[in-house]
């Protein structure tokens, strides 16, 4: 008799969730923060501040689809994903102190090198952790909407964190009655073990679908992970995905800097960056309704626009403005990036459902490897690298006033980055394809042909969205 499928209710929801914290703030305070941290407290240069974080991507190039590739393998009493969030919560908490541990070296290459080693550790861990993490979706449940809940309770943890994350992590820091970095040491203390803890109860509230760790993975690693280009969907999913999270890295990394010396106005990162959290948070739960009546890709597509215009909004922005226009401009940046945030992980488990219908295999853990490694790729290698590099070919210098020229092509990269970006992101959402109905004819074929369905008896409707969401003719599948 076929097993039934384990009911997902609040509780779950919470449990899951709460992984999140970790995976929302801890990259929230290294985006906003630690640049900032780099170039004006420990005193490296910005080019070099910038290559600490693509230092470690040569080893993420591996780690990140080595680690779904060992998630999909596992096999322990505890569960191929869930071992790895027990045995992350040590790391998680001491990976995150050493980033911001003052280093008194007298050489730039000397604390080039800590740094790097620093953040290499960081970005392990959270591979380690993570990538177990975003597979484990998949497997609680394969109904359209329960999945859009996980998602969106998932996003609303990491927006919960990130909301504390953008505010709470600069008041410790200021509030420190020593030296900055001492502030900085503090912070991390605290939010080491803020992301830490929650995984206890995310172990026992999940579990693992016992018909899903049966199924084969191919032991040829390099395979695995290639072959997953070869979904259409997935394609398509990566560049809505790195578009919005890329705008979302080059906001945030320059967001203290535009408030320091663009707006002159440095005490109002609390606010600024408080209310367009707190609307961003609360946004997720009116994204998970339009996702589920209109679809992942008419949400995402309305979100990127409303960022869009939020991004122009800044143009009315000055020195001299008052709090209220600030806090209403970034109200309505938080309107379009919940969406942002929301939607890519809202549609990693219906590009899984593709692939297994491709294949005949259950790949979530390779799936979450390669969207990891793009997100730390693309933020590490790409993003961070061009803002030092930017900041120093203007003739950007810490902790003094900045020339008007510096500032006006300052302020033209603050906008035209991400507005550059959310218009790629609009664009490549137009050939998405996995609609409500869509995914559910993916997920109802699926369960006929795990109890044993002939896949010669696969209606018309089938192959027609199987071409469509995949790229390949139903027979070109290979379900094993």
């Amino acid at each position: 008799m076929e097993k039934q499928e384990r009911k997902v209710t609040f509780k779950t929801l919470v449990a899951y969730g709460l992984g999140d914290i970790y995976g929302g703030g801890a990259f929230m305070i290294v985006g906003l923060l630690f640049l900032f941290y780099l170039t004006e407290v420990v005193g490296l240069s910005p080019a070099l501040a910038g290559l600490v974080f693509g230092i470690g991507k040569v080893w993420d190039a591996i780690s990140d689809p080595l680690m779904g590739y060992l998630s999909d393998r596992t096999r322990s009493r505890f569960g191929r994903r869930r071992v790895y969030l027990l045995a992350g919560i040590l790391p998680i908490t001491l990976s995150f102190i050493l980033l911001w541990l003052p280093m008194d070296f007298s050489s730039q290459g000397a604390l080039f090198l800590y740094y790097s080693v620093a953040y290499i550790l960081f970005a392990t861990v959270f591979t380690m952790v993570m990538v177990p993490y975003s597979a484990l979706a998949a497997e609680l449940s394969g109904d359209y909407k329960t999945r859009n809940k996980l998602s969106g309770s998932r996003l609303f943890f990491s927006g919960f964190s990130s909301l504390f994350a953008a505010t709470i992590p600069k008041l410790i820091i200021d509030a420190s009655q020593g030296t900055p970095s001492q502030g900085y040491v503090t912070m991390s203390i605290c939010f080491g073990i803020f992301f830490a803890l929650p995984w206890v109860i995310t172990y026992f509230g999940t579990w693992e679908d016992s018909r899903v760790v049966q199924q084969s993975v191919s032991k040829q690693f390099f395979t695995e992970f290639l072959t997953i280009f070869r979904n259409t969907s997935f394609r398509i999913h990566i560049l809505m995905y790195v578009f919005a999270y890329s705008a979302m890295d080059l906001l945030m990394a320059l967001f203290t800097y535009y408030l320091t010396y663009y707006l002159r106005r440095p005490t109002l990162y609390s606010v600024a960056m408080g209310t367009l959290m707190v609307v961003q948070l609360a946004m997720i739960l009116v994204y998970v309704r339009i996702a589920n009546s209109k679809g992942k890709r008419f949400a995402y597509r309305m979100g990127m626009l409303i960022w869009l215009v939020g991004m122009l909004c800044t143009l009315a922005l000055s020195p001299a403005s008052p709090v209220w226009l600030v806090a209403l401009v970034c109200a309505v940046i938080g309107l379009g990036t919940s969406a942002a945030v929301f939607i890519p992980y809202a549609i990693l488990p219906n590009v899984i459902d593709v692939d297994e219908l491709m294949t005949g295999m259950q790949r979530s853990g390779v799936y979450s490897g390669a969207m990891t490694l793009t997100r730390k790729l693309i933020q590490g290698a790409l993003v961070m690298p061009l803002i030092g590099l930017f900041l120093q070919m203007v003739g950007f210098v810490s902790n003094a006033e900045q020339t008007p020229r510096v500032l006006s092509r300052f302020f033209l990269f603050f906008i035209g980055g991400p507005a550059l970006l959310i218009i790629a992101g609009i664009i490549a959402a137009a050939w998405f394809e996995l609609s409500p109905k869509n995914s559910e004819v993916i997920a109802s074929e699926l369960i006929r042909l795990r109890a044993g369905g002939k896949r010669s008896e696969a209606s018309g409707e089938v192959r027609t969205v199987c071409k469509l969401t995949s790229g390949l003719e139903y027979e070109q599948c290979n379900w094993q």
